[in-house]
């Protein structure tokens, strides 16, 4: 070809050797604050989310009353309500005058 040949090494010119330090050290520490700010970036928007979901859980637990789908365990009853507990009969009209031979 042109006799020319690539030889892919360290310049023998230590002018070109400093300067190739220099410009890997300013693309080295640039892709640091890049990298840095893409990691700021996602953290940013994880805790965007982990609020948004946090203010939807208060507000669904502030529309419902303050109680949640498992705050109430079984034979509690829930905030405001009571419950009179008692024995009953079913009592069949027809039955009882079946029984009692039709009087009433």
């Amino acid at each position: 070809m042109n006799g020319r040949q690539f030889t892919f090494g360290a310049p023998g010119n230590p002018l070109a050797q400093i300067l190739s330090v220099l410009v890997f050290g300013v693309v080295a520490v640039g892709a640091v604050i890049i990298g840095s700010f893409v990691v700021l970036a996602f953290l940013g928007l994880a805790a965007i989310g982990f609020v948004a979901l946090w203010v939807r859980a208060w507000w669904l637990k502030r529309k419902l009353g303050g109680r949640g789908p498992h705050d109430d365990g079984p034979g509690r009853p829930a905030k405001g309500i009571r419950y009179i507990e008692g024995e009953y009969e079913v009592v069949d009209a027809d039955a009882e005058r079946r029984r009692s031979g039709g009087q009433r």
